[in-house]
């Protein structure tokens, strides 16, 4: 295949520059409204907590220490690394340093997939390109950048497709780099399959092209280097053994294996991702980009699509791997997308001819900076209260149920809605829960399932939920299992409408007395959002004192 000779940038006037520059600010302000969200993730509480908890101890927990359902049970805590950090960041800057290492990570993320892009090909229009690109991207990538774990899976995968094509290249130092960046990566997130599935795809692809080198290159790929798939083979074995290296040994990867095939029917980002107009976003991006690869006249390397290939198909599975797939598309496609652009421009003539009218151009670059100052002032407007923090949404989280309770305490067991556990859990710490966020990671299948059917209202199996050792129950107004435990016999003592308290038997806490119960909050419990909390949770505080 002809390679195409990279086309010199023209020397542009002032005016020239006007529109381009206009459009880049409207992207880079639209990108800044999406990635700069402040809304608090339902696991965050939990990150914090144990990086806190790990940094107080000066080791690594392996057995839970906050649940009445599964207390002294294994707990393989893949995310220590990550979790230490967040709990140093917030130590250090509380909400706000949680929000600035959410932002900066995203910063650094994306400026490297610009480096990558601009690495590989120099045309002219190659900016421009990775920047419509990315707005049309926005949405997709923004999933992957809250402040949570996999912040680290966003930041690594850039720098494992950036190191594997200075493998596939022939620099050798990758096969060092690469290793370790899998023993970070391994106790950091679980996103570290994607990079041995990468690797293990690379060499099976490069290797196939070698072997038959006619079937697989002709007209439509590159034949690759004479040792890529040995290079890819070896990077791949070599990480595979720095896997290996978490507190948990081999455990650790088989239960990462394992934890992937779990289906998830009730975790919204771990359902497919449906063809409907909030996902068209998405859907849009992988057609442009599929029509990009076929018609483009520049070099492919076949890893490169097969890459793009199975992370598409992982986005499909699951909602939340659709991140993975736009920063890598963001990678590997602009080049491509450039010269179909650049084809279509002949067949466009009278629309391109149009469009370079002055005119035209100045209304678009106005309308465009309009947009991006609708995009910077949507950043730090309402519902956004305090836009340099994490913020908790008091419509999604029970935090005035959580008031109410550190207000009057209820001593016991805490039952407790699945998406709530890690907020109850970091505010309560005297009532161990029976379900949060670490999921599968402590909790035992059967333990899981059971929380759910008691979710809806169903019997569950008193020897794998005995909810006879549950004391006060924190769940949704209209959650089956809170008509169940009221018809049972427990006692309502708050409501709002979003969540209520339940207690077994008020009588026995001395807290309750005196109040009229329940009591009652009205559409205020629910309005507007709080701030995360800046200072530790009392589990931190009981683990300093045990090490006193």
């Amino acid at each position: 295949m002809r390679a195409l000779t990279p086309r010199p940038v023209p020397p542009r006037t002032l005016p020239g520059l006007f529109l381009p520059a206009a459009f880049v600010f409207a992207v880079v302000a639209f990108a800044w409204w999406r990635f700069s969200d402040n809304t608090a993730d339902n696991d965050l509480w939990g990150h914090v907590l144990y990086g806190q908890r790990a940094l107080a101890l000066g080791h690594v927990e392996k057995a839970d220490p906050f649940s009445w359902t599964a207390a002294g049970t294994p707990w393989i805590n893949h995310e220590v690394l990550a979790e230490r950090t967040l709990g140093w960041v917030h130590r250090l800057a509380g909400g706000t340093g949680l929000w600035l290492l959410s932002i900066g990570t995203a910063v650094v993320t994306l400026l490297l997939a610009w480096f990558e892009v601009r690495r590989d090909a120099k045309d002219a229009g190659l900016g421009l390109t990775f920047a419509a690109l990315l707005a049309a991207s926005t949405n997709g990538i923004a999933l992957g950048f809250s402040a949570r774990p996999q912040l680290a899976t966003m930041l690594a995968l850039v720098v494992l497709l950036g190191q594997m094509r200075l493998l596939y290249a022939g620099w050798r130092w990758a096969l060092l780099t690469l290793p370790l960046l899998t023993l970070l990566w391994i106790n950091t997130h679980g996103g570290v399959l994607a990079a041995l599935l990468l690797l293990g795809l690379a060499a099976f692809v490069t290797g196939i092209q070698r072997l038959a080198p006619g079937a697989v290159t002709g007209r439509f790929f590159s034949a690759p280097p004479p040792r890529a798939w040995l290079l890819f083979s070896t990077a791949l074995a070599l990480s595979l053994a720095a896997a290996l290296a978490t507190p948990w040994g081999p455990a650790s990867l088989r239960w990462l294996v394992d934890s992937v095939s779990y289906t998830r029917p009730e975790i919204t980002e771990w359902q497919p991702t449906p063809f409907d107009f909030a996902h068209a976003p998405f859907w849009f991006v992988a057609l442009l980009s599929l029509a990009a690869w076929l018609l483009s006249r520049r070099g492919r390397r076949g890893w490169e699509a097969a890459a793009l290939a199975i992370l598409l198909a992982m986005a499909w599975r699951h909602q939340r791997h659709s991140s993975l797939f736009c920063l890598a598309n963001l990678i590997f496609t602009p080049p491509h997308l450039l010269d179909l652009l650049q084809r279509l421009r002949s067949h466009a003539a009278g629309l391109v001819s149009a469009f370079q009218a002055a005119g035209t151009r100045r209304a678009s670059a106005l309308l465009l900076l309009a947009a991006g100052g609708a995009a910077l002032a949507a950043s730090v407007r309402a519902p956004r209260q305090n836009p340099w923090a994490i913020e908790v949404e008091r419509d999604q989280f029970p935090c005035a149920a959580l008031h109410f309770l550190e207000a009057n305490p209820v001593a016991g067991n805490l039952l407790v809605f699945f998406d709530w556990g890690q907020q109850a859990m970091w505010t309560l710490p005297r009532n161990p829960v029976s379900f949060d966020g670490r999921f599968d990671t402590v909790y035992s299948r059967a333990l899981i399932e059971a929380h759910w059917k008691f979710y809806r209202g169903e019997a569950v199996d008193p020897a794998v939920l005995d909810l006879r050792r549950a004391d006060i129950a924190l769940l949704p107004t209209n959650c089956g299992g809170t008509r169940r435990l009221l018809a049972d016999g427990w006692t309502l003592v708050y409501w709002d409408p979003l969540a209520c308290v339940i207690v077994r038997t008020p009588a026995d806490n001395p807290s309750l007395t005196g109040l009229r119960l329940p009591v009652r909050a009205g559409a205020e419990a629910v309005i507007g959002r709080e701030p995360f909390p800046n200072l530790p949770s009392g589990w931190v505080a009981q683990a300093t004192a045990h090490l006193r």
